[in-house]
C-alpha cells in the first residue's frame, strides 16, 4: 500500500477552501479533524486568510512550509485542476467536488484534465465526487460526511474496513456501527475513480493492521483485473471480502451512469467473479455490515462443520432454507449426540438445525444444549439462535451463554426483539459474535466454513468457465517443491507440471509444460524447471499447476469478437499442432446444441471422433453442449478472446486442461 500510505496515514494535511462559513466543506473538515483528535499538522489554504484560531492559514499551496501528505480540495469543480497542479510533492489529493464525468462529455473532459494534472504533479488522486477518508484510530476525518456530526467518541474503530463508491452509504455505515457501539477501521469513498479505483483501495485497506474484513459497496468495477488481484491477495492473507453491488436492473444502470459516469459491469459477470473469488455477497449495505461485523468478531473455526440450535420450529425451517441457498452443508448430529440432548427437547427435533421446542425446563437449558453441541467433537462452529422468550429469562439466558467455556467458536443470532434488547447489548459489549438478521448469520457461517476449505487463491477464470458449464481439470497449484509433490500424491500418477503465472498463455513454447511424470523426484525436478524457465522469460510470481496426465482426442474451443462480424464461436482439432493443422470451424455466437453439432460434423478430422486403434468413440453430444454453453458466454459484451486448448476426451468424459480468457475493456464497442 506504499502508494496510498500518505493518503491513509497522513502526518500533515492542507485544507484548500477552508473558510469562515462553518457549513462549508472545508470548515467542516477542519472541525472534524479537531474533534476526532488528529495529531498531525493541519494548515488552511485560502487567499482571504480567514481566522481559524491556532490553525495556520496560507494564501496558496505554494506558501506552505513543505508539501503535505494530504491535500483536501474543498473547492468548486472548476478550481480543482489548479489545486492538483499546485500539489506537486504532496502524497495525495482528495477532490470533493462533483460535476465531472457524471454530467456527460464536458465533465469527462474535465476528468481527463484532472488526471493529467495529477500525473504531472506526481500525486495520487481520490475522487472527484469523493466523500473522503475516515480512520478513527488515527484521528483522520478527511471528510464532510454527516456521520462525523455525532457526539465526540461515537465514531470508533473496529476490525471492518469499508471501500465505497457512494459517500452517502459510507456515512450510513458509520452510523450503523456507532448505533451498535462499534466502529469501522477505515472508510474510503472512491467517487468517480479518476485515479484511485476500487481494487487498489481494497488492497490498501486490507493491508491495514487490525482489518479482518473489507466491505465493498460497488456501483461498477472499472479495474476488474486489479479488483480480482486485490481480492485474491486479501483472502490469501485471511482477510474476508463482503460485497454489496448495485446496478443490476435496467433503471438502476441508468442511475449508475448518471451518478458515477461509468457503465455498470453486468451482474452476471460480477456474480461469476464473486463466486470464483469466494466473496460473500450481501443484498443491502445493512446486511453487509451485519455479515462483516460478525466475521470480524468470530475466531476462525478449525473445520467446516456448522451446527445450529434454536427453540423455534419455524426458525429451524427458515435457517435450513437459507443454508441450502448459501451452499452451507448442515450435518445432523450423530445418534449418540441425539441421545445426549434428547432430554432437553420439548417436542423438538434432534436434527441440524436442532429445534429444542418450548424449553419449558428453564432458560439455562438452552445454554446446556449449546454446550453439548460445542463439546461433541461433531461441529467446528455453533450458531445459537435466541428467538422470543420471557423477558424475565433474558439475564439468566445471557449469563449462561457467556459462562460457557466453549472449545469452538460460538455465533449468536439474537431475534428476541426489543423485549430482550438488554441481552443483545450485553452480548455485544462482551465482544461476542452476534447478529440480528438470519440471512446475514447464515452467509457469515458459510464464509467462515468455506474459507477453511482452500486458502489458496482461487482461479477466477476457472470460476467463470464453470458458470458456462465447462468441465475443467483445474488440478492443484503449487508454490514450493513440497506443495508440488503433495499435489501429485493427491491427484495420483502420472501427472503433468505446468508453469502458472498471470497472463502466461503459450507455455509449451517456453518448455514450461512437462508430461508423464511418475515419481515425486520427477515432479520436484519438473516444478523447478518450469518455474525457472518461465521466470527467465520475464514472468513474475511463477508457480506450477499439477494436473493428471490425460491422453485422448484433443479439441480446441474458442471465441472472439470480430471487428465486423461481432462474437464468433469456434471448434477445431486442438493440441500443439493447432496452427499447423488449422482444422477449425467458426459460426456467429451464440449457437444452440444442434448448430454446435453441425459445426463439429464439418471438421475435416471428424472421423477422429469415431475412435481408432482401439480408442473409444468420443461423445459428440456432450461436446456440442459445451460449445453451445461457451458460445452464450462469448456472445456477451465482456469477452474479447477465449480459448480452451486442449479440451480432451479421455475415453469417459471431456476435460478442459488449459484455458485462456481476455476480457474486453469496459465501455468498448460490442
Amino acid at each position: 500500500m506504499s502508494s496510498l500510505a500518505r493518503l491513509l496515514d497522513p502526518k500533515s494535511i492542507a485544507i484548500v477552501g477552508v473558510s469562515g462559513d462553518e457549513r462549508k466543506h472545508g470548515s467542516r473538515v477542519l472541525t472534524h479533524l479537531q474533534e476526532m483528535g488528529y495529531q498531525g499538522r493541519v494548515w488552511g489554504v485560502n487567499p482571504g486568510l480567514p481566522d481559524h484560531g491556532d490553525v495556520a492559514m496560507y494564501g496558496a499551496i505554494d506558501d506552505l512550509p513543505f508539501p503535505p501528505d494530504l491535500v483536501i480540495a474543498a473547492v468548486p469543480a472548476m478550481t480543482t485542476i489548479d489545486v492538483v497542479t499546485a500539489s506537486t510533492g504532496a502524497g495525495a489529493v482528495i477532490v470533493f467536488a462533483s460535476g465531472f464525468g457524471e454530467t456527460g462529455a464536458p465533465g469527462r473532459e474535465m476528468e481527463e484534465a484532472l488526471l493529467d494534472a495529477a500525473s504531472a504533479a506526481n500525486v495520487r488522486l481520490l475522487g472527484p465526487n469523493s466523500a473522503g477518508v475516515i480512520r478513527p484510530d488515527h484521528g483522520l476525518a478527511a471528510s464532510f460526511l454527516t456521520c462525523l456530526d455525532r457526539p465526540r467518541g461515537q465514531i470508533k474503530t473496529g476490525p471492518v474496513g469499508l471501500v465505497t463508491q457512494s459517500g452517502g452509504i459510507g456515512s450510513y455505515m458509520h452510523n450503523l456501527a456507532a448505533a451498535r457501539d462499534e466502529g469501522l477501521a477505515v472508510s474510503v469513498s472512491t467517487g468517480n475513480e479518476v485515479d484511485i479505483r476500487l481494487g487498489e483501495a481494497i488492497d490498501a485497506v486490507s493491508h491495514l493492521d487490525g482489518v479482518r474484513v473489507v466491505i465493498a459497496i460497488i456501483e461498477t468495477v472499472r479495474d476488474g483485473e486489479v479488483f480480482i488481484g486485490a481480492v485474491r491477495a486479501a483472502r490469501s492473507r485471511g482477510v474476508e471480502i463482503v460485497a454489496c453491488s448495485m446496478g443490476s436492473g435496467h433503471r438502476s444502470r441508468d442511475l449508475v451512469t448518471s451518478h458515477t459516469g461509468a457503465l455498470a459491469v453486468p451482474q452476471t459477470i460480477l456474480d461469476g467473479v464473486f463466486a470464483a473469488l469466494d466473496v460473500t455477497v450481501a443484498e443491502t449495505p445493512a446486511e453487509a455490515y451485519e455479515i462483516a461485523a460478525l466475521l470480524g468478531r468470530c475466531p476462525s473455526p478449525s473445520g467446516s462443520r456448522a451446527g445450529i440450535i434454536t427453540h423455534s420450529g419455524g426458525m429451524a425451517i427458515l435457517l435450513s432454507d437459507l443454508a441450502e441457498s448459501a451452499g452451507l452443508a448442515l450435518d445432523d448430529p450423530s445418534p449418540a449426540l441425539g441421545r445426549v440432548v434428547a432430554g432437553s427437547l420439548d417436542h423438538g427435533t434432534a436434527a441440524n438445525p436442532l429445534d429444542m421446542g418450548a424449553i419449558i425446563g428453564g432458560p439455562g437449558r438452552f445454554a446446556e444444549v449449546v454446550d453439548r453441541f460445542a463439546r461433541s467433537g461433531e461441529y467446528d462452529v455453533v450458531l445459537a439462535v435466541s428467538t422470543a422468550h420471557p423477558p424475565a429469562d433474558t439475564d439468566e439466558r445471557v449469563e449462561s451463554l457467556l459462562e460457557l467455556d466453549s472449545p469452538i467458536p460460538l455465533v449468536h443470532l439474537w431475534m428476541a426483539g426489543d423485549q430482550a434488547e438488554e441481552g443483545l447489548a450485553r452480548l455485544r459489549a462482551t465482544g461476542s459474535a452476534v447478529v440480528e438478521e438470519p440471512r446475514a448469520a447464515v452467509r457469515a457461517l458459510a464464509a467462515l466454513t468455506r474459507s477453511l476449505e482452500d486458502r489458496a487463491p482461487p482461479d477466477p477464470i476457472a470460476g467463470l468457465l464453470e458458470t458456462w458449464d465447462v468441465p475443467l481439470d483445474t488440478g492443484l497449484l503449487a508454490t514450493t517443491l513440497d506443495d508440488a509433490m503433495a499435489a501429485a500424491d493427491t491427484l495420483g500418477y502420472p501427472v503433468v507440471v505446468k508453469a502458472e503465472a498471470r497472463g502466461l498463455a503459450h507455455k509449451t513454447e517456453l518448455g514450461a509444460v512437462i508430461l508423464d511424470l511418475r515419481s515425486p523426484g520427477e515432479v520436484a525436478e519438473a516444478h523447478r524447471t518450469v518455474v525457472r524457465r518461465a521466470t527467465a522469460a520475464g514472468w513474475p510470481d511463477v508457480a506450477s499447476r499439477i494436473q493428471r496426465d490425460r491422453s485422448g482426442l484433443e479439441i480446441i474451443v474458442g471465441g472472439l469478437h470480430h471487428e465486423s462480424f461481432g462474437p464468433l464461436i469456434s471448434v477445431g482439432i486442438g493440441g500443439i499442432f493447432t496452427e499447423v493443422i488449422a482444422d477449425v470451424v467458426f459460426a456467429p455466437a451464440p449457437v444452440d446444441v444442434v448448430s454446435a453439432a453441425r459445426m463439429i460434423n464439418r471438421l475435416r478430422g471428424r472421423r477422429l471422433f469415431d475412435g481408432f486403434r482401439g480408442k473409444p468413440p468420443a461423445d459428440i453430444d456432450s461436446l456440442a453442449r459445451i460449445v453451445s454453453d461457451v458460445s452464450r458466454g462469448v456472445a456477451g459484451p465482456d469477452i474479447s478472446e477465449f480459448e480452451i486448448n486442449p479440451l480432451i476426451w479421455d475415453g469417459e468424459a471431456w476435460w478442459g486442461v488449459d484455458w485462456l480468457l481476455e476480457k474486453r475493456p469496459l465501455g468498448s464497442p460490442s
